[in-house]
């Protein structure tokens, strides 16, 4: 009888997880959040009225404006697309309200819907344009945004609107200290947030961008995701722009234009890249918070408007390779650790 031998034990298999720390690190919206606070540890050192109460509540609602407006664009960004009508889409939607809103026939309630609903059609037919026939997102949506600027100016007549006293009062209230506009920003990121990580909608959407072969494999239409990126986002803008015209009272014709590039740097500042795929609503509010602050620091150092473009044009360029170096590197970083873990066991 020979005796049989057992096979060795195997060795157990270790599974290399990154640590806490790294994975932390590794969201878009930490990053972010670093940087919104350093900006706010040195803004008192440059200038002390910068961080002050009645200075950070007079920030807040252009800040959220901002946020509500990038939301939108992440979305598209997330498509591997860029909505480039964000001017016209904000101008126009303040305009109807305002020179609507007021009248007798209208009423404020329909004005702001129909500001919003009849906006928002434009980034509908944008979105059929780039879903249906392929064209390209830039070329579509400067056209989109011309057609709203043609609006615009037939609805005006080449003169600006002034509010009614209820939406600038509303614009201007506070809820528990903290302008309302504030709390609207909050809620229109924690639902988008909550959608897309937390939905099979969002799930899906967030793959339509990152592989939209992978989501043709599996039965997934990407077109239908393509279309509500731009609907929304185009719905988003027309919403900030109703904000923005009870905040500014009597909003002017060109009343969009300082929106859209701080809508796009909020994005990439808040970690989503450009050519699509997921994204974080939650890093692209503190992209805007920190774009907000910075602005008004900058004003308050000086009061040069080329000296505070240049100022600020150089603080984002550096905060964006930042941030897209920093993504890069940790991903690097984990990749040469578990190469050396594996050679030098």
């Amino acid at each position: 009888m020979t005796a049989t031998t057992e096979p060795a034990p195997t060795r157990p298999q270790i599974v290399d997880r990154a640590s806490l720390g790294r994975t932390i690190w590794s969201w878009p919206g930490t990053r972010a959040l670093v940087a919104v606070a350093v900006l706010f540890a040195v803004s008192p050192l440059i200038a002390p009225g910068s961080v002050s109460e009645t200075a950070v509540i007079s920030m807040l609602p252009f800040a959220a404006l901002t946020a509500i407006v990038a939301v939108g664009q992440t979305l598209v960004i997330q498509q591997g697309g860029l909505d480039l009508s964000v001017p016209g889409a904000i101008t126009l939607s303040a305009l109807i309200v305002a020179k609507f809103g007021s009248d007798e026939n209208w009423g404020l309630p329909t004005a702001i819907v129909v500001a919003i609903i009849a906006t928002s059609l434009f980034g509908l037919l944008s979105g059929v344009v780039i879903a249906v026939f392929g064209l390209p997102p830039l070329v579509v949506t400067i056209a989109s945004n011309a057609l709203m600027i043609g609006a615009v100016q037939a609805i005006s007549g080449g003169f600006n609107a002034q509010t009614t006293d209820e939406l600038s009062s509303f614009a201007l209230t506070r809820v528990w200290g903290v302008p309302v506009l504030a709390w609207f920003a909050l809620v229109i990121v924690v639902a988008v947030h909550v959608i897309l990580k937390g939905t099979r909608v969002g799930r899906r959407f967030e793959l339509v961008g990152e592989n939209p072969r992978s989501a043709s494999n599996i039965g997934i239409s990407a077109r239908n995701y393509i279309v509500s990126a731009y609907w929304l986002s185009t719905l988003l803008a027309a919403a900030g722009g109703v904000l923005l015209a009870g905040l500014l009272r009597a909003p002017t014709l060109t009343a969009g234009n300082d929106y859209l590039l701080p809508s796009i740097a909020a994005v990439v500042l808040g970690g989503t890249a450009l050519t699509g795929g997921r994204g974080s609503v939650v890093g692209t509010a503190l992209g805007a918070l920190f774009l907000a602050q910075l602005s008004q620091l900058v004003q308050t150092f000086t009061q040069a408007t080329a000296v505070q473009n240049i100022v600020q044009a150089l603080i984002i360029g550096v905060g964006i390779v930042a941030q897209l170096q920093l993504g890069g590197n940790s991903s690097r970083i984990s990749s040469i650790l578990r190469l050396n873990r594996k050679t030098h066991p």
